[in-house]
């Protein structure tokens, strides 16, 4: 389950509460937008900064995957699992706020074996490896959505995804179900190479690899 606007209005919530395993990611809400999106959870993969700041609708046998992406990541995890306090100098590496306390028992949280990650990257995406640099980003870094296709792979014989896709040419649609961001909004972010991962959604769905319940992966009806 993508967070994509194109969502909104679909109704597809009980169709995809039918499926055996539901993967959510970051902070995608279900509540008011159950409807749209259902209402039933197996995973919740999520970054530090992506993660809920409210768990008000949360399955209590949900599993918390946290997704490492950079050193100051494993911190914050022990801290949540441990009930700890993230250390001040953490917090200067987060780009947004992360919440105090997740309402999930200890045994719920899982940490992605990031060869998932590296596989995500340098085999289906065919990225270079990474490079130390002193600030910046080569664009090389995963979408946790297509790194939760990867996993979901690993754990399902079939997979459909909902909620994918970004057109980058109608920068005023909407970005996510939930919010007002805008799709311009990813026109500013420097770490994931957007067009690439559209690519490889685009043949996995013209092989029947995965199936595309919302249709904005190819986009056919979109206009450019």
């Amino acid at each position: 389950m993508g967070n994509g606007g194109i969502l909104r209005d679909l109704e597809l919530g009980p169709l995809i509460d039918r499926f055996d395993i539901i993967i959510r990611l970051n902070s995608g809400p279900l509540g008011e937008f159950s409807v749209d999106v259902g209402n039933r959870t197996s995973i919740r993969m999520s970054y530090p900064e992506g993660t809920p700041l409210h768990w008000v609708d949360t399955d209590p046998h949900t599993l918390f995957v946290a997704v490492v992406y950079k050193g100051v990541d494993i911190s914050w995890t022990s801290a949540m699992i441990n009930k700890l306090t993230v250390p001040l100098w953490d917090w200067i590496f987060f780009w947004q706020k992360v919440p105090n306390k997740i309402p999930l028992e200890a045994h719920r949280f899982r940490l992605l074996n990031p060869h998932v990650i590296r596989e995500t990257a340098l085999h289906l995406l065919k990225y270079p490896a990474p490079r130390p640099r002193l600030w910046g980003s080569d664009q090389n870094v995963p979408t946790i959505g297509v790194s939760a296709l990867n996993l979901a792979s690993l754990l399902c014989d079939e997979v459909s995804l909902a909620g994918f896709g970004y057109n980058l040419s109608q920068q005023g649609t909407p970005l996510h179900y939930y919010d007002h961001l805008s799709m311009s909004a990813m026109l500013q972010q420097t770490m994931h190479n957007v067009g690439k991962e559209t690519v490889l959604l685009q043949s996995l769905v013209r092989e029947g690899t995965i199936t595309d319940l919302t249709g904005g992966i190819h986009c056919s009806f979109c206009t450019s």
